[in-house]
């Protein structure tokens, strides 16, 4: 499926839109290498999501660091 993503920049918080051409798999893990035009680095953007696989790694490392408790 062909489609434009938003996805935000890592290193400098701009919103970046990309066209994804087709992809052979629309799946919710899949993750395609992305030139970002806002900082020339290659991202890699989630097809169905349209967010780049460091988002969803700190995300996934706040929550878990969120549930331990913090010492006196």
């Amino acid at each position: 499926m062909e489609r434009n993503v938003i996805f935000k920049c890592p290193r400098t918080g701009v919103n970046v839109q990309h066209w994804i051409s087709g992809t052979g798999s629309d799946a919710a893990d899949t993750h395609v290498p992305v030139r970002c035009p806002a900082c020339a680095s290659l991202h890699f953007v989630n097809v169905a999501s349209g967010k780049t696989l460091s988002e969803g790694h700190r995300s996934a490392t706040r929550d878990h660091g969120a549930s331990r408790s913090q010492p006196a």
